[in-house]
């Protein structure tokens, strides 16, 4: 999700169900609730809120589990945990993203690992999303097109919300860590904000000049 996902212990069924001999990748809810959990319920990849169905939390249209790496080139990772991160539906205005236009593509960035968060910036003005690492910049804006003109513009509003408060608050530091805290850590329900990134990033960047 553009940020660090912290992944956690895999759920007990499915361990079970991962070791049972014969067994082939069946999604269940354990696991959704599982992966949703770890992300702070957004999309690995843009960020945005993923719409979980309240009465049936499988639904294909809501959320989807993605295999970074995919099941018909490493059928061995079917059953993986460690390969599976949860996805927003992968489409805005008829435009395709996310795993949806990623496919059985292949990305080279880990999205647990800290060096991908570090080569990232954003556009203030259009809120594009940009790496310093050429190959994972190609794959984000050509497999899981992250700038996608929705996606843009549901960042930069992000961000001019957030702005707007603190430019009220004539950006005190104290008030620019309390935010940034904010934004970084889960809170009580155990979700992360959507668009959180960008947001972090600029916080972050801000900071570093005071």
């Amino acid at each position: 999700m553009m940020i660090q996902i912290n992944k956690r212990n895999e759920p007990q069924s499915w361990a079970a169900y991962r070791l049972t001999p014969g067994s082939i990748y069946t999604p269940n809810a354990e696991l959704r609730e599982a992966l949703l959990a770890e992300q702070g319920y957004i999309c690995a990849y843009c960020m945005r809120a993923i719409p979980v169905h309240k009465r049936d939390p499988n639904k294909a249209e809501t959320s989807k589990i993605e295999h970074i790496q995919s099941r018909s080139d490493n059928p061995s990772r079917q059953l993986d945990y460690e390969n599976m991160v949860m996805c927003c539906p992968g489409n805005m205005n008829g435009q395709a993203h996310c795993d949806n236009s990623k496919g059985n593509k292949a990305i080279t960035f880990s999205l647990f690992q800290l060096h991908l968060q570090q080569s990232i910036s954003y556009g203030t003005h259009k809120g594009e999303i940009k790496s310093s690492n050429e190959n994972w910049d190609n794959e984000i804006n050509n497999i899981l097109c992250l700038n996608n003109p929705m996606i843009k513009f549901n960042r930069i509003e992000t961000l001019h919300g957030v702005r707007r408060v603190l430019e009220n608050k004539k950006w005190k530091k104290a008030v620019l860590e309390q935010k940034l805290a904010a934004w970084k850590n889960f809170n009580n329900q155990g979700k992360l904000m959507p668009y959180c990134g960008i947001v972090i990033w600029y916080l972050e960047k801000k900071l570093r000049t005071l």
